[in-house]
């Protein structure tokens, strides 16, 4: 049996970077008349689009938000104008929901929404934002309204990512008052300052609480207002006793006594409520009561 010859492997043809690059300037052959007839026969109608997807998605939220946030200042400045026949007409159902007519009087928002644009659905949105911060014994059936009108247009998501997001800087609650002594000047004017700041904050814990439980706040929305909230009042305690810390301390607790029923909070609070007196001196009793019946109620 004869043996089979030895098969031998030609060496790959090679050229280094600079044969390649010489060789680009030699002349090149003409394509032959079947080739050119090929390509003139060929539809060419494809334009390329050069595209980057991620970077394109960025741009596009990005744009997305920034509407959102020029248009949200203007709306709840315009909140209770009813310069609009459809926005006067909704404004008047909200005003009167309740659980007895809510159907019939969401059906007729629904409807009057569906014929109009994404502002002008933003402009309603904030309306109910607007109304349950404001009126913390509407926030119920404000977040049932917001739950309705985002299954309806999933869109409105973003316009309550955008409201809660900026909620400090619409509502002027991200600088915290003081009363000043009672002999000095403006005193009941900033009375009543103090007094709607603490109570529009407390309103939007309420509600952002209501609309967790609905599922329009993500999960990670909320335990990041959590984490921001105990965070900063687990510092803010130890500060020394002045006026503004215990007041700053007030506003927090007033958060998450607002949220406890709906969030598993206890064990933290009970680690706050642990710390020696001697370590916390701007958590005043109120302060502490008030967290106390939060850890009650939480979870």
């Amino acid at each position: 049996m004869d043996s089979a010859k030895p098969q031998t492997r030609e060496a790959p043809f090679t050229m280094d970077i600079a044969t390649i690059y010489a060789a680009r300037a030699l002349p090149r052959p003409s394509a032959s008349e079947e080739i050119l007839a090929l390509i003139s026969k060929l539809k060419i109608s494809f334009k390329p689009a050069f595209r980057r997807p991620y970077a394109g998605r960025k741009a596009r939220d990005a744009a997305q938000d920034n509407w959102r946030e020029a248009a949200l200042a203007d709306a709840v400045r315009k909140v209770r104008e009813k310069d609009d026949a459809d926005y006067s007409e909704i404004s008047a159902a909200i005003n009167k929901l309740s659980k007895a007519n809510y159907t019939k009087l969401m059906t007729d928002v629904l409807e009057r929404l569906k014929k109009r644009d994404e502002q002008f659905r933003l402009r309603v949105t904030t309306l109910l934002f607007d109304r349950a911060v404001q009126q913390t014994f509407f926030a119920t059936l404000m977040a049932d309204a917001y739950k309705d009108i985002a299954a309806a247009q999933p869109e409105a998501l973003q316009d309550l990512a955008t409201q809660t997001q900026m909620f400090g800087k619409l509502y002027n609650t991200d600088n915290v008052l003081i009363i000043p002594s009672s002999t000095e000047p403006g005193y009941d004017e900033a009375v009543i300052a103090w007094t709607k700041q603490k109570e529009t904050k407390r309103g939007f814990a309420v509600y952002v609480s209501e609309l967790y439980s609905r599922g329009l706040v993500p999960e990670e929305t909320m335990m990041g207002f959590l984490k921001t909230v105990l965070d900063e009042l687990g510092a803010s305690i130890r500060m020394p006793k002045t006026a503004p810390n215990e007041e700053h301390v007030d506003a927090l607790v007033r958060f998450l006594f607002a949220v406890a029923s709906k969030v598993p909070i206890k064990v933290l609070l009970q680690a706050l409520l642990a710390i020696p007196k001697a370590e916390v001196p701007s958590l005043s009793m109120k302060s502490r009561f008030k967290l106390e019946d939060a850890m009650k109620l939480s979870r």
